[in-house]
């Protein structure tokens, strides 16, 4: 028996390997970014050294804190919380497995029945296949 093959029958599963302190270290980050207060900065004058960065501010060399990084919480995630992940995620390898969406669901779905449940909901909702151009 042959099967077709669709792009909206293939679950892709993400298999990652790497020190389990990488794991909890930017989990742990990430929970302190998404708890830093979003205090806006101030209105100090900063000066842009980059070329881009002058570039990306309208071709003006000066700024403000306020303007260029916005608030606490963006330079927090900025400065801190992407260095940590980028150094996690050199310690980390991933690698994507391809497979049958329903034997994925099959072997996934007791595990998290409401992403399954939900999943279905959203596939009823949608039935336009953008791809081909027409209705399921």
């Amino acid at each position: 028996m042959q099967r077709s093959h669709s792009l909206y029958k293939t679950a892709s599963i993400d298999l990652q390997t790497g020190p389990w302190w990488a794991f909890v270290l930017e989990r742990a980050v990430e929970w302190c970014c998404d708890c830093a207060p979003a205090i806006p900065l101030p209105n100090v004058k900063l000066r842009l050294r980059d070329p881009e960065d002058i570039e990306m501010n309208d071709g003006h060399q000066w700024t403000t804190w306020k303007e260029w990084y916005g608030d606490l919480r963006q330079l927090f995630h900025g400065f801190v919380h992407m260095s940590v992940f980028n150094y996690c995620q050199r310690r980390i390898r991933s690698r994507i497995m391809e497979l049958d969406y329903d034997r994925a669901k099959e072997m996934f779905y007791e595990e998290d029945k409401k992403f399954w449940d939900e999943e279905q909901d959203m596939i009823k909702d949608h039935q336009y296949d953008p791809v081909s151009e027409r209705s399921l």
